[in-house]
């Protein structure tokens, strides 16, 4: 296989031309291959506990060098974050046609409700089995 695979929930990237993706703590990891892969133009909202520490520089310096413009929110300096409206905020300011979120299931449905309410097409993982 040449490329960078890539499954799940994310592929529906392809069906836009431009996409917001909203990751909390473990999440970033099924929207890495998407993000380094950049198929598709997208802004990364990232929403975890000290990522350096946590997950190491190389990681965090992966990340910057394909999303320069990410937000990556360190609640352990910031507290936990409104999702809907950084979400919202990112979705506008980058001119996305979609927002994609990886997250547990409580703030999944937050944020994907919270971006249909407002009429932007926004998914997530649904957990049907």
């Amino acid at each position: 296989m040449k490329g960078i695979p890539t499954a799940g929930v994310g592929n529906i990237e392809k069906l836009f031309k431009r996409v917001v993706w909203i990751a909390t703590g473990s999440g970033i990891g099924p929207c890495l291959p998407h993000l380094l892969a950049q198929a598709v133009p997208a802004r990364l909202v990232w929403s975890t506990r000290s990522p350096r520490a946590t997950y190491g520089d190389a990681l965090v310096d992966e990340i910057l060098a394909v999303q320069p413009d990410a937000l990556i929110w360190d609640t352990n300096d910031q507290g936990r974050p409104d999702l809907v409206r950084l979400a919202h905020e990112a979705y506008r300011d980058f001119d996305a046609e979609a927002v994609i979120c990886i997250s547990n299931k409580k703030l999944t449905w937050q944020v994907v409700t919270g971006m249909e309410s407002r009429g932007i097409p926004a998914y997530g993982a649904i957990w049907d089995s």
